[in-house]
């Protein structure tokens, strides 16, 4: 693998946004909340765009990641996968980047001075990635566009439907929390985000081998999760998401190609995998069992009598023996050692102190040692 960097001029121009936006004191309320915009929002080269209206409490203000940690998070990313539309591939930001709350310290609605005040990074971010689409994620992320360049669009009258907008296409859609399914069902967003991946194809005029498909990807993350848990009764969750990335990144050395489509970042402790917020690793398996063990998080998992035949090939099951044989019994600390030897963190180390860079939260790609966001050293 070797180390790549492409449109140095758009990344430079983002990293400069992300310092604006870090240093933005316009909105007095959220003055302590953080502002969710770095580079886990997606790839600089991402052709869709997806606008949300504000990072959750328990969402993206803990994660610092858009979309990501609480029920709405959730229900995107679910969104997602159901369409075939590659975390990675997308880039997600929000009308406005800081999370309001009321004063009970409960999430608020963004008013119409703070869309107005975030509504400037939103035109930049736009400007710098370039996106063939555009699509809103309720009413309060419609309006921002409005600043961007005017419209008429309402979520009630064009939801689901393709609109010229600034040189792209706009697609208004409802918001994915739960209060939005009262008026739009979850089956119907289903269609929503199968009418994204179908307009995006159209335009492209490519077939199931565009960039957002991933036909070569077969394999669930909770397939992976599950075979691990066939041999690991009981396991940390720290330990999990080291695992895992292990996994990804032996596949890919031996085969070239990723096991899954999962996205992962790089966080203070290692490798992050969102698709193994432990919330979602309950919901798919729901017979997982997690306790709290003096502030760890243990899981224990035994798949029921009845449960299906494994459906892993036999590729991935060799990896999945062979890392589990070499590092499923070492300790928190110890495996976090073993994954910082690894190429892309080892990489990332020497680029943080090289150049005095914070890559927190920059996604690992491992078909290019370290992500093509990161800018070259001077």
């Amino acid at each position: 693998m070797k180390l790549e960097f492409i449109d140095t001029k758009a990344e430079n121009a983002f990293d400069l946004l992300c310092g604006k936006v870090n240093g933005c004191v316009l909105c007095s309320r959220m003055k302590d909340s953080q502002r969710v915009l770095n580079h886990s929002s997606g790839s600089l080269d991402a052709e869709i765009m997806f606008i949300g209206e504000a990072p959750g409490r328990l969402g993206a203000d803990n994660s610092g990641i858009p979309f990501h940690g609480d029920k709405a998070g959730h229900n995107f990313e679910e969104l997602l996968e159901f369409a075939n539309l590659d975390r990675s591939r997308i880039f997600v930001t929000n009308a406005v980047l800081c999370n309001p709350r009321d004063e009970s310290g409960n999430n608020s609605t963004p008013t119409k001075v703070e869309v107005h005040n975030c509504s400037q990074h939103l035109a930049e971010q736009i400007k710098i990635l370039n996106p063939k689409i555009v699509v809103t994620l309720g009413s309060i992320a419609l309006e921002s566009t409005r600043h961007v360049a005017p419209h008429l669009l309402t979520l009630k009258d064009d939801v689901r439907t393709a609109n010229e907008w600034f040189n792209r296409i706009l697609i208004p859609l409802y918001h994915p929390g739960q209060r939005a399914m009262m008026h739009r069902s979850f089956a119907n967003q289903r269609s929503d985000y199968q009418f994204i991946s179908e307009e995006f194809k159209r335009l492209t005029k490519k077939s199931v081998s565009s960039k957002l498909q991933t036909s070569s990807i077969n394999h669930s993350v909770f397939l992976i999760v599950k075979e691990i848990f066939a041999h690991l009764n009981s396991i940390d969750y720290f330990k999990l998401h080291k695992l895992f990335y292990l996994i990804e990144y032996k596949y890919f050395k031996k085969f070239n190609s990723r096991l899954t489509n999962a996205y992962i970042v790089r966080q203070k402790d290692g490798p992050y995998c969102t698709d193994l917020h432990f919330q979602k690793i309950k919901k798919a398996l729901p017979e997982l069992v997690i306790r709290n063990k003096a502030g760890n998080l243990i899981l224990n998992y035994s798949a029921s009598i009845f449960a299906p035949p494994s459906e892993i090939d036999n590729k991935a099951k060799e990896i999945i023996i062979e890392v589990l044989k070499d590092y499923g019994q070492l300790t928190s600390q110890a495996i976090k050692t073993k994954v910082y030897l690894t190429e892309p963190m080892r990489k990332f180390l020497k680029l943080e102190n090289e150049g005095k860079l914070n890559l927190y939260n920059v996604p690992i790609e491992f078909n290019q040692t370290v992500h093509t966001a990161i800018r070259s050293l001077k």
